[in-house]
């Protein structure tokens, strides 16, 4: 799966077409992969040489491509999940991605194309990509917006900004595996004889029915399960033997400094026989002052909300919220603890509000703000 999605995002990469997001994962899996790094470069040095097409032509050629892989029995699969938003109105928000049809052609053009090279320039021992990795729907919620999907299955989920969720075509029918990056708050449909998994970078969850939310944003300083209503088990990635049971209004978190300094030393001593209690925790949700809701799920229903948080957290659930870039020039900032909760107020609104509880001075240029 790995190495599909790999050539997907050096497609987009030498297109152009690659967001700040999609290029740092594109890096994140050449770590994971160091033995398609070589292969990669080789491609860009081909492509670098390649004469400029004109992007109809492209588009003309991928469709006749499907055309033929339709015929042959292979048809190639590009459709996304429909948005289901009719009970989750989010005013100011963006539902759905909508690209044209010619940029998509490009992009997919490229994606086939730089296959065909990879397979080319792999040792004839080398083992196609397995079918299975590119039977899988991906969703994709941009920064700036939340929204609402149902799984094949009939459970419901939330995407919280700058998400992606993938699962398998089969679902239904196979597996109940999700792969999260991001957050995402689960209404799973209880069903005892197939349990509903979440994979992320860090940790599995496996419920059989239930409602809780999952945080893992790859560059937060914590991955969380937070229980809402039945029940859950965590496994961490590091030591899958070991189940983390939670109870309702419970949340996990999990340290993900503290793992990887932890991860530094396990050529010491493996980190399934390490005390892991300094990077684990499980605690009671946390409620704002005088409301009901939980900050842990709140943006499900449209509120930005945090309680007694560092500056530079609350920082980058604004950059999520509002799809900007927020950066510090006065460092000491950084240490101000802030509690607040923002649903109607737009980026300037919240600034000012903030600013009026801890003193400092902002700037706005474009999507930066700058914190003095």
């Amino acid at each position: 799966m790995n190495n599909d999605r790999i050539w997907i995002l050096q497609a987009r990469k030498l297109s152009g077409e690659a967001s700040a997001t999609e290029l740092k994962e594109l890096d994140h899996l050449l770590l994971l992969s160091p033995e398609a790094q070589p292969i990669i470069t080789e491609v860009s040095i081909h492509w670098k040489e390649l004469p400029a097409v004109d992007a109809d032509f492209m588009e003309a050629t991928w469709l006749a491509h499907a055309s033929r892989m339709q015929q042959k029995g292979h048809p190639i699969q590009t459709d996304e999940p429909e948005l289901n938003t009719d009970n989750y109105p989010l005013e100011g928000s963006v539902i759905s991605r909508k690209f044209p049809l010619k940029k998509i052609g490009f992009v997919l053009f490229l994606a086939a194309a730089i296959i065909s090279v990879v397979l080319l320039l792999l040792p004839t021992q080398q083992k196609p990509i397995a079918a299975s990795a590119l039977a899988q729907t991906e969703v994709i919620t941009p920064k700036g917006s939340r929204t609402k999907i149902q799984l094949p299955d009939g459970s419901d989920v939330w995407l919280n900004a700058g998400t992606q969720l993938k699962y398998n075509k089969d679902f239904e029918n196979g597996n109940r595996e999700v792969y999260l990056s991001g957050e995402a708050f689960f209404d799973v449909v209880r069903n005892p004889a197939k349990p509903f998994v979440i994979h992320t970078s860090s940790m599995d969850v496996k419920v059989l029915g239930t409602q809780f939310n999952v945080k893992a944003y790859e560059e937060d300083l914590t991955t969380e399960t937070s229980l809402i209503k039945g029940s859950v088990a965590v496994y961490l990635n590091v030591a899958p033997e070991k189940e983390y049971l939670l109870k309702p209004n419970q949340k996990l978190i999990l340290n993900n400094n503290a793992l990887a300094n932890q991860q530094l030393m396990a050529d010491k001593q493996p980190l399934s026989k390490m005390d892991l209690s300094p990077m684990v925790s499980i605690q009671a949700l946390t409620y704002a002052e005088a409301s009901e809701t939980d900050v842990e799920s709140s943006w499900t229903k449209n509120i930005l909300s945090f309680e007694d948080e560092l500056f530079p957290d609350v920082a980058r659930k604004m950059e999520r919220w509002y799809n900007v870039e927020i950066q510090f020039r006065n460092k000491k900032w950084e240490q101000q603890y802030l509690s607040g909760s923002f649903e109607k107020e737009n980026l300037t609104q919240a600034l000012k509000a903030l600013q009026y509880s801890t003193g400092f001075k902002y700037k706005i240029s474009g999507k930066t703000i700058l914190i003095y």
